[in-house]
């Protein structure tokens, strides 16, 4: 991504509001800048006052009038006020557009992982590893960048001062200035180089992790513990090295410029006192306001360092505000958060969610034909051609098949997950990602992992319902998978936890399977929806599968018989694709 686009997208990122809040704060930047040169004139008259100078007070070779303490202490609790609401907003505003970045950057990628076909890799890790890592560091370069914005600003004007106050020992000033700068750039560099590997070893970290996590008894039986173990550690090795590295030069660029700035000083006093001469008066201000500017190019570098270290995540984060629906999100996002935090719209979700509520049960089962239908998948040949297939309303339909056959390609066909590249594919008379996606139509799912959320077993049996349920559809329901047991023992009120314990596999899917009876589907989709049960478990759901036969279409993808007892019509995936 070359400049001007990544410029481009960062005034995308943050919108016309937080442009508006950025000016708003470098204007309040150079405020900060004014009130310095206000603070050198307050302590030149507080010096007058006390009889510590006898040299008359000037600023700009101005003569400043000696006034009274009192008025002298008033004036110093104005800058000192004025110095409040401008660092205040300064600071503000980074917090803000941090944190404005981050939720615009989070919802959208949300938004895109559920609604975005373009969006291939779901991965869970690649989804942590850019919601954690790539994110929320792009956040920090935000705030980091934002606070180098202001610093920048804040030191041009004292900069600008300098020359106006001593204009010979502003010149010796910026000469030493340059080469400290040089020297930062230098030690810039070399963080940008580690900065740059940082996400790259963090993602292999994540990686290692994952698939520690989710194949462990597999490691562990295979005797590959200590291999893993090994593998991960060096990862987290490399990770830690690189980041320490970039944040060892970053510390570096940030006390490299007072400690130089101190030497200058000196020069300068010297020079001025013994050359020069100049006036004691103008040489104290001057230094108050060196001092000040090379504290404020201290905390300048510090910033720009810190950005530099983030600066890779935020460039593959902008890769992300591309999508059509950025725009969309981004309004929406103006009402879900304001300069001060608090959240200006109080519409619960549920509230929100309740105009897809459909109150009446009455709904046409559909039939399903697929015709002529081939696809390949990007780069590969095809996995079937000119396919064929008709279900009936309200049958019951198995399609069975080998690990690879097919069986879930044609299923994401028939949902609308994924486009034929030649043919037809309808349900109820409409392509299937309309009608999947028409309000008006419920559809019961159920997959080979349990879905259920961190809640009561009442608020997992009514998750994602299309029609309001009685506790007593709840009881039902539970009974008709052969729950009324766990019912009995735990209620409706039962909490289940993170890690959903309490209840066995076989529970876990037969609460999944009575949510979507709940649901009164038109369509009702298994796909190895007892793939990791025993058989008793999957003879308990087939028999539930033919307690509601004729009341939807059902498709039962499966590569195993159990399930299928009961289904009007069993097709074997291998004798159908040609």
């Amino acid at each position: 991504m070359n400049r001007n686009l990544v410029l481009q997208n960062s005034i995308t990122l943050l919108g016309k509001r937080g442009i508006k809040y950025l000016c708003f704060a470098i204007l309040a930047a150079i405020g900060i800048a004014i009130v310095e040169l206000s603070i050198s004139i307050i302590i030149q008259l507080l010096l007058g006052s006390f009889d510590f100078i006898s040299t008359p007070n000037k600023i700009f070779s101005y003569e400043i009038p000696r006034i009274s303490l009192n008025k002298i202490t008033l004036l110093l609790l104005v800058v000192a006020i004025v110095r409040f609401g401008v660092q205040l907003t300064t600071t503000q505003t980074a917090a803000f557009l941090k944190d404005h970045v981050l939720l615009k950057l989070k919802r959208n990628y949300v938004y895109r992982i559920l609604f975005d076909e373009n969006i291939k890799d779901k991965n869970p890790s690649t989804i942590n590893f850019t919601l954690a890592e790539v994110f929320t560091k792009s956040s920090e370069f935000v705030l980091n960048f934002t606070h180098f914005i202001f610093m920048f600003m804040q030191s041009l004007f004292l900069f600008l001062l300098l020359f106006l106050v001593a204009w010979k020992e502003a010149f010796i000033a910026t000469t030493g200035i340059t080469l400290i700068g040089l020297t930062i750039i230098y030690i810039n560099k070399k963080v940008s180089l580690f900065a740059k590997q940082v996400p790259r070893e963090q993602k292999i970290v994540n990686e290692g992790i994952e698939k520690i996590a989710r194949n462990f008894l597999f490691i562990k039986l295979m005797k590959k513990r200590e291999d893993e173990f090994k593998v991960t550690s060096n990862a987290l090795k490399n990770y830690s090295t690189k980041s320490v590295s970039a944040n060892f030069f970053s510390n570096l660029s940030a006390q490299t410029a007072p400690f130089l700035g101190i030497f200058l000083l000196v020069f300068i006093i010297i020079i001025s006192y013994s050359v020069w001469h100049t006036n004691s008066v103008v040489l104290l201000s001057f230094i108050y306001l060196l001092a000040r500017f090379v504290q404020s190019l201290s905390i300048l570098s510090g910033y720009f360092g810190n950005a530099v270290i983030f600066y890779p995540q935020f460039k593959l984060s902008l890769d992300s505000i591309n999508s059509k629906n950025f725009f969309q999100l981004s309004k929406e996002n103006n009402s879900k958060i304001s300069f001060f935090g608090p959240i200006k719209n109080t519409k619960s979700v549920e509230q929100e969610n309740q105009k897809l509520v459909v109150t009446s049960d009455k709904i046409d089962t559909p039939d399903i034909t697929i015709k002529e239908v081939t696809f390949s998948y990007p780069n590969s040949i095809p996995l079937f051609k000119n396919l064929n297939l008709n279900i009936s309303k309200g049958s019951q339909i198995g399609l069975i098949g080998s690990s690879g056959t097919g069986k879930s390609t044609i299923l994401m066909l028939m949902t609308g997950i994924l486009k034929p590249s030649e043919g037809e594919i309808s349900i109820g008379g409409l392509p299937a990602w309309e009608y999947i996606s028409k309000n008006e139509t419920r559809i019961g799912y159920v997959g080979p992992e349990p879905f259920l959320i961190k809640g009561t077993l009442r608020e997992n049996l009514s998750y994602g319902l299309s029609r309001k349920v009685t506790d007593n559809e709840l009881i039902e329901a539970l009974h008709l998978v052969s729950l009324g047991d766990v019912l009995n023992e735990k209620g409706l009120n039962y909490k289940l936890d993170e890690n959903f314990a309490g209840l066995s596999a076989g529970q876990k899917q037969r609460i999944c399977l009575a949510r979507s009876i709940l649901n009164k589907p038109s369509l009702m989709i298994l796909d190895e929806a007892t793939a990791n049960l025993d058989e008793t478990n999957e003879l308990i759901i087939a028999k539930v599968l033919s307690s509601i036969k004729n009341s939807c279409t059902t498709i039962i993808v499966s590569h195993r018989y159990g399930i299928l007892t009961y289904a009007d019509k069993i097709i074997d995936i291998k004798n159908i694709i040609k």
